[in-house]
């Protein structure tokens, strides 16, 4: 029998149908063409036949106009469209040269003369404001995914071209008004195309290992749903990015490309520049390179696109023996001379190198004239060589490659179901592989001298590793265009299976403090040890099924109140469904306190309501405004680390003096008799629920020209339930004063040394604790292309307040650490600036086609024709950090989470200033066949943009209790990419 809450859940899905049994295109991937036909005095035109086509494809779709003269025609490809308006006795009329874009819903009013036979052909342009969205959107075009400069070529970078936006913290992830990346969600050709596990893209692209899961080529445009959009979409709390992929026409189109980097291109990097002694420039090559094709199958019916990308990457990375020995006085006893003999063996020079394939297939096919098929797959295949360790202290034995496969293949059937009836039926199937391998089977051994470190050597203590996630999702959604209204409702299913295999210290490590005592290969000097981590008997160990079920159901009703007044209406069911851990820590206290290790909360209530407005008081004004709840997800990360770290599954133990193994040695199993220490475990909030968001915006549109448009808006974002992660395992704190040399003393909340719970070391809680909360105002300028240009103006002033959200703080004791919130009995403390505030961003890109001599002949037009300039220009102020204190402070355990107290994000990193330009030179060779030569500067002016100070306020010396100002705080020790220059051949035809 169903549990009571389950079966609420699925009387609410119920109820959700039945509100609105009739819906529309959830996360389409296309836009809808609406209008009004008249005659020549204004009246209405019901029964007027009104046919779409996509001039590219020659697909056409016929409709006719209601009693009120209206017309609608949802479920439409993004592309170029002519629409045409017959009725008998009026002159057929004609508007060529519409375009389409994503999301869009694009306005074309038709007024038809009285005449007999005469066709009217007017060569039109969509308007340049949309006036029927309600929720704060831009649009990234196919001319601007073609031509703006992007380092890495990873299109997803386009999104920091428009309002609200910035990069998070997190390497990989995109804020959006503040908010954490891991709130964001990814749809490609309306499907789902999230890692659920960590929280980011499929295939976790530009986090430092996959540059990008969909080549630059093969993408169309995309939008970027930033604030109160629909209840078509969710799982998101952030921002919902809308992509679509191309598709092929009735022509066969192609290109074949290189771009080409090389250091001898780029200037010296910060960190070279300011090293005592300054060091040259590193080693950088990179190729990338493709092509594809696209064209008919069948004239007017079916089409095809295939598109390959490639990427090749070496990057050395340097091991010098004696530079890591610069300064020491070695002894010259035998096993020192030896060890080091051993050291020189392993201390060996090696390479990293980025190598990518990536490859799309997509085929479009016009089933009859009520039913199109799209089906896309693509397969992104990456080697991060020797990519999961690096530096100068590792030897080559102590990395691996990272790999990373995703493969996702999705289908989509649009159907006309008559005059008022429409469906769109999605499925996607998907695989995101991403294992990491060791390349030695010996166990890990670090090698100190006089307290540095001086090479790693062995197996790296998490590797190999896995993470795959298999994923199958069906949706459907219907839509019923009648009259004022246009009914939308739809389903969404999404279940991934995960494994996850994370073996840390499972091989084995070492920590020799001497060469000496390397050579003996005995770690039982003064602070020297052996690690080793044991699978707890009966249990999976470090293998875990984090597996997630998401179900979804959506109802909404747009209504034209007035012509120039349409209401939106929505409602939204969000449910994610967790694999339940299958071992219970039987701990007493754990039991007397209500933690149960088997048990996740799972929250059943997640109904959302939408609401929105967009109000035309005249031809060129558009007022919107909208009211959002959003539910996001919990990264299964979160839910994988509960799993397997709950003091059973896997038990870690450290072994010194007589009790540890020699060197290569490891135990086949927990000797008997050894000591388990106290663990530290991973338990859920007993009431955890979803991150919750409430999303707000009010904002005005203004036609400036036909091609020129001025936007602005205001943002708010309240961000409650969010993620965190924090230690229960502490007694309440005592206000405590440590004195600070040179005077004067600091108050501190400092934790008693005795832990509640007696059998643990941390007790590490995941929580819906933490808040946030978001006011910006944007603006922005559209100028749309007119034959020589376009132009994007986006300005942002925000200010985002948090206290401290973080759904990835699941590795204790490194740098997770110091995503906690430094007094877990006072999180109002903490309450601050966020770590993605931004006061100011201003954003100005464009393209600027130089077609002004395109009259000309020979000499004249061959030198000066065919040039075009495209950049992106970027102004931003600092993000904000802490002041930090060193050696744990307040004596919670957690070395990394110290801060002046009231300091967090109190200081702010300089202003940003960048530069990216592409200079591109079209060559005709043959009709229909040009040859485009590109140069591309990022960071054209080479300037040092600092992204990294030092951090450390105060040293805390344990022994004296004793607080020390460091001069050289706020020292800048890290800076963006200085300038580097990519040159890049393209042939199109």
């Amino acid at each position: 029998m169903l549990r009571q809450p389950r079966a609420r859940a699925i009387g609410w899905l119920c109820l959700l149908f039945l509100l609105a049994a009739l819906p529309a295109p959830a996360q389409n991937a296309g836009g809808e063409i609406v209008g009004t036909v008249t005659d020549e005095t204004g009246g209405v035109l019901p029964g007027v036949t009104v046919t779409i086509q996509n001039q590219a494809t020659g697909v056409s779709r016929d409709t006719q106009t209601d009693g009120a003269g209206r017309y609608r025609a949802p479920l439409l490809p993004v592309g170029t469209y002519e629409v045409s308006a017959a009725l008998s006795g009026f002159a057929t009329t004609r508007l060529k040269d519409l375009t389409l874009t994503i999301g869009q819903t694009l306005n074309a009013d038709i007024s038809l003369r009285a005449s007999a036979s005469e066709e009217i052909v007017v060569t039109a342009e969509a308007p340049v404001l949309d006036k029927e969205r309600s929720a704060q959107s831009s649009t990234v075009g196919a001319r601007a995914v073609a031509n703006l400069p992007t380092n890495g070529r990873n299109f997803i970078d386009f999104v920091l071209t428009t309002p609200g936006v910035t990069r998070d913290v997190r390497q990989g992830d995109i804020s959006f008004a503040g908010q954490r990346g891991t709130l964001n969600s990814l749809v490609v050709d309306g499907a789902d195309n999230n890692n659920t596990f960590f929280g980011q893209t499929l295939g976790r692209t530009g986090s430092g290992r996959a540059p990008y899961q969909f080549s630059q080529d093969a993408v169309q445009e995309f939008q970027v749903n930033r604030n109160a959009y629909s209840a078509e979409y969710g799982r998101a709390g952030g921002a919902v990015i809308n992509v679509v992929t191309k598709s092929g026409t009735n022509d066969f189109h192609g290109s074949l490309f290189e771009f080409y980097r090389d250091k001898s291109l780029n200037e010296n990097s910060f960190v070279n520049k300011t090293a005592v002694p300054a060091r040259a420039k590193s080693p950088y090559q990179y190729d990338q390179f493709g092509g594809s094709l696209g064209g008919p199958i069948q004239r007017d019916k079916a089409f095809f696109f295939v598109n390959y990308d490639g990427q090749r990457n070496t990057i050395p990375n340097d091991v010098n023996l004696d530079q890591n020995l610069a300064g020491l006085t070695l002894p010259t006893d035998a096993n020192t001379v030896a060890g080091l003999a051993k050291l020189r063996a392993q201390a060996n020079s090696w390479e990293r190198g980025q190598n990518q394939d990536v490859f799309l297939a997509k085929v479009d096919w016009s089933l009859n004239d009520a039913q199109r098929l799209s089906v896309r797959y693509n397969d992104q295949d990456f080697t991060g060589k020797n990519f999961e360790n690096g530096g100068a202290t590792n030897g080559e034995e102590h990395t691996g490659d990272s790999l990373v496969n995703t493969k996702s293949l999705n289908a989509s059937l649009a159907s006309v179901l008559g005059g008022v009836l429409f469906n769109e039926a999605r499925a996607q199937w998907a695989k995101d592989s991403e294992p990491g391998k060791a390349n030695s089977n010996l166990p890990e051994a670090t090698i100190r001298q006089s307290g540095r470190t001086i090479l790693t050597v062995g197996r790296n203590n998490f590797s190999p590793r896995e993470t795959t996630i298999k994923r199958w999702q069906i949706a459907d959604t219907l839509t019923r265009a009648s009259g004022a209204h246009t009914f939308k409702a739809g389903f969404d299913v999404n279940r991934d299976k995960i494994t996850n295999f994370f073996p840390g210290n499972f091989g084995g490590s070492y920590t020799f403090n001497s060469i000496a005592s390397y050579n003996r290969g005995i770690p039982d000097g003064s602070g020297e040890r052996y690690v080793q981590a044991f699978p707890g008997p009966g249990t999976t160990g470090p293998t875990t099924h984090p597996d997630i079920k998401e179900y979804a159901a959506f109802a909404q009703d747009q209504w034209a109140l007035r012509d120039n007044l349409t209401f939106t209406f929505g409602l939204r069911y969000d449910l994610q469904d967790f694999a339940q851990p299958s071992v219970r820590n039987p701990d007493a206290q754990l039991a007397a306190a209500g933690i149960d290790t088997s048990h996740l909360h799972i929250d059943r209530n997640n109904l959302a309501p939408r609401l929105g407005l967009s109000w035309n008081p005249n031809p060129k004004t558009v007022v919107r405004a909208g009211y959002g709840l959003f539910y996001g997800r919990t990264p299964s990360i979160m839910v994988g680390t509960a799993h397997s770290n709950n003091g059973i599954n896997v038990q870690t133990v450290t072994f010194t003096g007589n009790q540890v193994p020699t060197y290569p040695n490891v135990f086949p199993a927990l000797p008997t008799g050894a000591a388990l220490p106290k663990p530290t475990i991973f338990v859920f909030d007993k009431d955890y629920e979803n991150p919750e968001v409430h999303q707000a915006s009010l904002g005005v549109d203004y036609a400036l020209t036909d091609e020129l448009a001025v936007s602005a808006g205001y943002l708010y974002v309240r961000g409650r339930k969010l993620q965190r992660s924090t230690d229960i395992n502490l007694s309440a704190p005592v206000a405590t004063a440590i004195p600070v040399q040179g005077g004067g003393t600091v108050t501190v909340q400092r934790f008693p040394a005795a832990r509640p719970f007696t059998n643990f070391d941390r007790i590490i809680q995941f929580e819906s604790t933490a808040k946030s909360e978001y006011n910006g105002l944007t603006l922005e300028l559209r100028k749309r292309f007119n034959g020589y240009y376009q132009a994007n103006l986006a300005y942002t002033l925000g200010q985002v307040t948090d206290t401290v959200p973080d759904a990835t703080a699941v590795v204790p004791n490194g740098g997770d650490d110091a995503k906690f919130a430094s007094n877990p009995f006072d999180f109002n403390a903490d309450d601050a600036p966020g770590s993605n505030d931004q006061r100011h961003r201003l954003v100005l890109s464009g393209v600027w086609d130089l077609a002004y001599w395109k009259g000309s002949t020979g000499a004249r037009k061959y030198l000066l024709d065919g040039w075009s300039i495209s950049g992106i220009a970027t102004w931003q102020s600092g993000q904000p950090y802490s002041k930090t204190v060193t050696n744990d402070l307040n004596r919670d355990g957690n070395t990394r989470n110290d801060i002046v107290p009231g300091s967090r994000n109190s200081v702010y990193l300089p202003d940003v200033y960048n530069i990216d330009l592409r200079i591109d030179k079209r060559i005709p060779l043959t009709s229909g066949i040009n040859l485009d030569l590109i140069a591309e500067a990022f960071n054209l002016l080479d300037r040092d943009n600092i992204n990294s100070q030092r951090n450390v306020f105060y040293n805390y010396d344990v022994t004296a209790n004793l607080l020390i100002p460091q001069a050289n705080f706020g020292q800048d020790i890290g800076a963006l990419e200085n300038r580097i220059v990519q040159l890049a051949v393209k042939l199109t035809f």
